[in-house]
């Protein structure tokens, strides 16, 4: 009984004392009508500072947003911030029925002493309604009203979860990389052993999981360690996964390190690794084949990101193979040929070579681009101090 009232607890009350009806200050906040489930679903959707017009989007799909927004896209604005993630809005979807959306449908007779208690009192719960909202209603109001990429990321804490594994095992098709904080111990033994299972059998694009679990120990604990012992007995391809365990963290604590030490591991390939190995021997190249590599497997075209370029051009500077940079900043300026700071940085590359002239030329590109595109007065105004600078060593 002491466990079905911890479990009650954390599907009705177990977030902070917040209403849903609380105004978030940050980001843009919607109402949809869903057909689907038949009631308005709020919605808020956050885009991290310093994104263009331009940029296109990762997106996180949030649970439970009106408890945990605030920490998610600060979170993501951070680690955008110190580019450990690539730019990644965030679009909350608050609840209105944690047991009708969240939890999967029983079928047949209770197996769990917990889904006695569920289908007890809520018989109608079971979130394929929810998945389909997303899928048929979410995602495309998302997509048509931002400039996003085809790669999706769900977090869910707790009974969301649980959710956020469902989708795993039930919709493989819906998400890209899957957050799981704290999920309950849901699902019987034989019902752990089916759903790993079914890791094996669905045709899915490359993906990731990263599970955690607090220090609430009992099912929270064991269903985990059961779920993730009978997928490695069956180990999909596609599928990496990695768990963390915070025991001294609460069922609500554990969520901080969680989002941020999974965000970090779920994009973590998408951030090319620029060892001293490569800066030493490779050129630019190896960064062109791992982009073209992993949007084969993601099934769209991913660039290699701006900072990465930037970062192998000043490893080989600093391994004295001034060539070989000047090659990656070219690289650079060819896949973002509208980019100020791509021809700024060419121009540097070639005046750290002695090439004056070259230097010259792109430093006026850069500030050309810039007083087009209306750039703020002072980056204006430092791409004229260098391209003056430039001039003079011309004329010396």
């Amino acid at each position: 009984m002491r466990l079905l009232t911890l479990l009650l607890l954390i599907i009705l009350v177990a977030l902070p004392e917040t209403s849903a009806s609380d105004e978030i200050s940050i980001g843009e906040n919607f109402t949809i009508h869903s057909d689907i489930i038949g009631e308005d679903r709020p919605i808020s959707v956050y885009v991290p500072k310093g994104v263009t017009e331009d940029d296109s989007l990762y997106v996180i799909y949030l649970l439970d947003s009106e408890h945990h927004f605030h920490t998610v896209t600060g979170i993501v604005q951070s680690l955008v911030d110190y580019e450990q993630i690539p730019k990644t809005m965030v679009v909350g979807i608050q609840t209105t029925n944690r047991p009708r959306d969240y939890l999967p449908a029983i079928n047949g007779e209770p197996k769990t002493e917990f889904q006695t208690f569920v289908k007890s009192k809520w018989p109608k719960s079971g979130q394929d309604n929810f998945l389909k909202f997303l899928s048929d209603e979410l995602f495309p109001f998302i997509d048509k009203k931002y400039a996003t990429y085809p790669h999706r990321t769900i977090i869910g804490h707790s009974n969301a979860g649980t959710l956020a594994l469902s989708a795993l095992f039930e919709e493989p098709k819906l998400f890209n990389n899957y957050l799981s904080i704290s999920a309950n111990g849901w699902w019987s033994y034989d019902e752990i052993i089916q759903n790993s299972k079914k890791l094996t059998l669905a045709k899915r694009k490359k993906q990731k999981l990263f599970i955690t679990v607090a220090g609430e120990g009992s099912r929270f604990y064991t269903g985990t360690l059961e779920l993730l012992t009978n997928m490695e007995r069956n180990k999909p391809a596609n599928l990496d996964w990695k768990f963390e365990h915070y025991p001294e963290r609460t069922h609500m604590s554990g969520i901080l390190p969680a989002v941020s030490n999974g965000l970090e591991y779920l994009y973590s390939d998408i951030n090319f690794k620029v060892t001293p190995e490569l800066a030493m021997y490779a050129d630019a190249s190896v960064l062109k084949n791992y982009y073209a590599t992993l949007s084969k497997q993601f099934g769209f075209t991913i660039s290699v990101p701006v900072d990465i370029y930037v970062e192998f051009a000043e490893q080989q500077q600093i391994n004295q193979r001034p060539v070989e940079a000047i090659f990656t900043l070219e690289q650079f300026v060819q896949d973002y040929p509208d980019y100020s700071y791509a021809h700024m940085r060419l121009a540097q590359g070639y005046e750290k070579a002695s090439k004056h002239e070259k230097s010259h030329s792109s430093f006026v590109k850069a500030l050309n681009l810039a007083k087009q595109q209306k750039r703020e007065a002072h980056i204006i105004d430092a791409l004229q101090d260098m391209v003056n600078e430039s001039k003079s060593k011309l004329e010396s």
